[in-house]
C-alpha cells in the first residue's frame, strides 16, 4: 500500500480506532487534536501521537486534519452525523478525495474500494474519520477490523521489484504497484516515461529526511517540463536542507532522488572543483538517467567557467569507469541535448582535445558514442576542423574503436 502515514483527530469511536490500527501495523500515525487533548472520555491519552490546535473546538482539528493530508476515508454506519457531515464537505471545498464507507456492512468489497482507491489518488498522508463511540456504540471495532484488512496485504503479496522487470513503454502501461514504488521511492525506473510517470509531490514527501511543508504544487506537476521540475526540487532542497542532507540524497533508493542530488549541486555555491568531486560518484552511478542528471546539473557552472571544467576534467578521461570517462566528454560537449550550448566549443573546439584525444581509441562504445556526438556536434559549426581531427586520428591510429568513433562523427558532414 503507498499509505505512508494516517491521522485522526483522536477523538473515541473510528478516529482512535484509525491510530490504534496504525501503531499494531507499525505504520507512522499522527494528526491534529483540540487544545488541551479534548475527547468525549477526557484528555486523549499520550500513545497517541497528536499535535494540539489552538482552539478546543473540534472544527479547527477536522479542518487541519482535512488540510494537511491527501485524502480523507469518511467511515460511517449509514448515516453521517453533524462532524461527518462537515468533514465531507471540508474534503470537497479543499478538492481533496473522499471516500465514504458503511462499516455496518463490512465485506471484501468495501476492503478492495478502499484499496483501490488509495492506488488511484496515490495517497501517502490518509485522514481517517467518523462517529465517536457514544454516538455510534460498536464502531470502534468495526473499524479495526475493516482497516487491519485493508492495511495488512496477505502473505503472498509480492513486494514490487525493480530487478529483472521490464520497464512500461507507456505511462499507461504502468502496473499499480510499480507505479506505487516508483512514487515512494523503493523502485527505480526502467524507461522514460516511468520517470515522467512520477508525481514529484509524492516522492518528495516520501524522500525527505524530515518533515518540511512542500513547495508550490504548481512548480511540481506533470505539465512543467521534467528538467525544470528537476532543477527545481534540486533548489528547493538546498535552501531547505543545506548540503548537511546531501548524502541522504545522493544514496537514496529511487534514482530521480539521485537526480535531485546532482541538482543540488547546481544550486550550491560551491566551488567548480568541489561540485565536480562530488558528483562524480553520480556520474558512475549505475542507473543511465541518474548518470544523465549528473552531468545536466553542472551543464551551466561548467559554461561559465569552461577553463576551469576543462582542465579539472582531462583526468577523469584516464578513469578506470567508462562511466567516468564517458562523464568529461558529455559534459563538455559543444551542443548536447536537452541543455544549453557551450558558444566557445563551438566556435574553437580545439579548446576541448585534451578532452578528446585520450579518448580517441576508448574500448566502451558507451565513451565512444560520446566522443562521435561531440565531433558531430561541433561539424556542425567547424566541418573542416573535425574532417580535420578524424583524419589525424585515422593516420596515428587503425583500432576498430578510432573507426568506429570517425565514421560516427562525421555521418552529419556527409549527408550534406
Amino acid at each position: 500500500m503507498p499509505v505512508q502515514r494516517i491521522i485522526s483527530g483522536g477523538q473515541t469511536g473510528v478516529d482512535r480506532a484509525a491510530l490504534d490500527v496504525a501503531l499494531g501495523l507499525g505504520l507512522p500515525c499522527g494528526g491534529w487534536c483540540p487544545a488541551g487533548r479534548r475527547a468525549e472520555d477526557g484528555p486523549i491519552p499520550r500513545r497517541y501521537p497528536l499535535e494540539e490546535t489552538p482552539s478546543q473546538e473540534y472544527p479547527q482539528r477536522t479542518r487541519w486534519n482535512v488540510r494537511d493530508s491527501d485524502a480523507t476515508l469518511l467511515l460511517h454506519a449509514g448515516t453521517l452525523g453533524s462532524g461527518s457531515e462537515f468533514t465531507a464537505r471540508l474534503a470537497r471545498e479543499m478538492r481533496r478525495p473522499l471516500l465514504e464507507i458503511n462499516v455496518a456492512r463490512p465485506s471484501a468489497t468495501a476492503v478492495r474500494k478502499i484499496r483501490e482507491w488509495i492506488l488511484q489518488e496515490q495517497i501517502s498522508v490518509l485522514n481517517v474519520a467518523g462517529p465517536r463511540e457514544s454516538t455510534t456504540p460498536g464502531v470502534a471495532a468495526l473499524t479495526t477490523d475493516l482497516l487491519q484488512r485493508v492495511f495488512q496485504p496477505p502473505p503472498t503479496t509480492p513486494k514490487p521489484s525493480a530487478k529483472g522487470r521490464k520497464g512500461a513503454r507507456s505511462m499507461a502501461d504502468i502496473p499499480p504497484d510499480i507505479r506505487v514504488g516508483l512514487n515512494n521511492g523503493t523502485v527505480e525506473t526502467k524507461t522514460l516515461s516511468e520517470g515522467l510517470a512520477i508525481d514529484f509531490r509524492l516522492l518528495l514527501k516520501a524522500a525527505l529526511p524530515s518533515s518540511k511543508p512542500l513547495p508550490d504544487a504548481a512548480e511540481l506537476a506533470s505539465t512543467v517540463g521534467i528538467t525544470r521540475r528537476m532543477a527545481f526540487v534540486g533548489g528547493w532542497l538546498v535552501r531547505e536542507f543545506g548540503m548537511k542532507q546531501w548524502e541522504h540524497f545522493a544514496q537514496h533508493p529511487s534514482d530521480t532522488v539521485r537526480g535531485w542530488a546532482a541538482y543540488m549541486l547546481g544550486g550550491t555555491d560551491l566551488s567548480l572543483p568541489r561540485q565536480l568531486h562530488l558528483v562524480q560518484r553520480l556520474a558512475d552511478d549505475g542507473h543511465s538517467g541518474v548518470r544523465e542528471w549528473a552531468w545536466l546539473a553542472l551543464r551551466s557552472a561548467v559554461a561559465a567557467d569552461l577553463e576551469t571544467a576543462l582542465g579539472k576534467l582531462v583526468p577523469w578521461t584516464r578513469h578506470k569507469s567508462a562511466n567516468v570517462r564517458r562523464f568529461a566528454s558529455e559534459m563538455t560537449r559543444p551542443r548536447g541535448v536537452w541543455c544549453s550550448h557551450l558558444d566557445a566549443l563551438k566556435q574553437a573546439p580545439e579548446m576541448g582535445r585534451p578532452i578528446l584525444d585520450p579518448l580517441r581509441s576508448d574500448s566502451a562504445k558507451y565513451v565512444q558514442d560520446s566522443v562521435a556526438n561531440w565531433l558531430n556536434d561541433a561539424s556542425k559549426s567547424q566541418p573542416a576542423w573535425v574532417e580535420a581531427i578524424c583524419a589525424e586520428w585515422l593516420a596515428d591510429s587503425e583500432t576498430v574503436e578510432t573507426k568506429r568513433i570517425c565514421r560516427r562523427a562525421l555521418r552529419t558532414i556527409r549527408r550534406s
